[in-house]
């Protein structure tokens, strides 16, 4: 008797679907773009001031792309805005993603949460570290708060119910001192990188304040590449992110001021700077930490001076040079050389180049001349631009 064929296998269940996260899609696309220029990571990286490996890490979906990266991609790569808008979807996933992990319940297998008398010195040492960078500067601490924001963005969040909100929230503090340890050595990619950690570990725990401090870090770091748009988008985040809190909205005012004056727009530098001072002057009233409470007066002459040098770039205008100066050299005399080389360097930078723009040659030449000559990182670029305008 033959034998009967064997009954056909059951056909293959259909696969299963699930939509492709925001994060894939936009590193899909952007690999898309850039092969479609003929251009290498390298080369994307280069024009866009980004590390290439963090083109990689975007490409691959393994980071989020930082906030000023789809606008600048979609200019060169000549992507008619695909990326910005992809953007969008992306920051959405994030929020998402951020709030979900701000409730997750921790395993007992995660590694246990620094103890409290650790946390204590690390909290300590951060004032110590806050205060030696203005004092040395940055670039020589990098690495020591390099290692201390690995060793706690190394580890689970704690359970916000056992942990109180400034132990969780010293890792997002390490991490923005990080960033600008790096943004002062002239390294904008890892400032960036360090930024983005520190906002989603903020954010993730709740801590408002920290978040709109890593906004404003991120909008000085754009403005100062002079790229007005993202600052003046990354200055509202961080007006919007703790809005019941004077000192941060003080902050996120002065590099909304800054913003603005790379633009251009002088009615708006007025507006936000005396918004900056009454922002101020309430975080001062109420007793509510500052991240410039000792120095108020200092910090907001420096903004203006600084703002109405941009203005003088921008519109041409000699007036605003002139005022430019007179409020520098105002900071210069609030300023110790001795307690503050660093600080008082960069406003001498500043002021020199104000001088240049003013039609004061003698006095731009004289301070340029007072400058350190092994100046690296901001001041040294300060200086640059300000030679540049007293010859050009």
């Amino acid at each position: 008797m033959p034998l009967l064929p064997a009954p056909a296998p059951p056909p293959p269940p259909p696969p299963r679907t699930e939509p492709e996260s925001a994060r894939l899609r936009f590193g899909r696309r952007l690999r898309h773009w850039r092969e479609a220029r003929g251009l290498s990571q390298a080369e994307v990286g280069r024009l866009l001031g980004y590390h290439d490996s963090l083109i990689s890490r975007v490409e691959n979906a393994r980071r989020w792309p930082p906030p000023g990266l789809p606008a600048r991609a979609d200019e060169l790569l000549l992507a008619g805005g695909e990326l910005a808008a992809l953007w969008q979807a992306v920051h959405r996933e994030r929020e998402r993603l951020g709030a979900r992990a701000a409730t997750r319940p921790v395993l007992a297998a995660d590694t246990a949460p620094p103890d409290a008398a650790t946390v204590e010195v690390l909290a300590h040492l951060l004032s110590a570290y806050r205060a030696a960078a203005g004092r040395i500067g940055g670039e020589e601490l990098a690495a020591v708060l390099e290692h201390h924001a690995h060793s706690l963005l190394g580890r689970p969040l704690p359970d916000p119910r056992e942990h109180p909100t400034a132990d969780r929230s010293l890792a997002a503090q390490y991490a923005e001192l990080a960033g600008w340890a790096h943004f002062e050595g002239g390294r904008p990619a890892r400032a960036l990188s360090w930024y983005a950690t520190g906002l989603e570990w903020a954010r993730a725990t709740g801590d408002r304040a920290t978040a709109a401090a890593l906004l404003a870090r991120q909008s000085t770091l754009y403005w100062w590449h002079g790229d007005p748009a993202t600052a003046l988008a990354l200055a509202e985040a961080a007006r919007t992110a703790a809005p019941a809190l004077p000192g941060p909205r003080a902050w996120a005012a002065v590099v909304q001021a800054h913003a603005h004056a790379l633009a251009g727009q002088a009615p708006q530098v007025a507006r936000t700077l005396a918004e900056a001072r009454r922002l101020t002057d309430a975080a001062l009233r109420s007793g509510e930490p500052t991240p410039w409470a000792a120095r108020a007066d200092l910090v907001l002459t420096v903004a203006h001076g600084t703002c109405h040098r941009d203005l003088a770039v921008r519109t041409g205008r000699v007036v605003h040079a002139r005022t430019a100066a007179d409020r520098l050299e105002a900071a210069l005399r609030l300023l110790d050389p001795a307690a503050h080389p660093r600080d008082h360097a960069l406003v001498t930078a500043r002021l020199a180049g104000a001088q240049a723009l003013a039609g004061r040659p003698d006095a731009a030449a004289a301070l340029l001349a007072r400058l350190p000559p092994d100046a690296t990182g901001r001041i040294a670029r300060e200086r640059r631009r300000a030679e540049e305008w007293l010859h050009g």
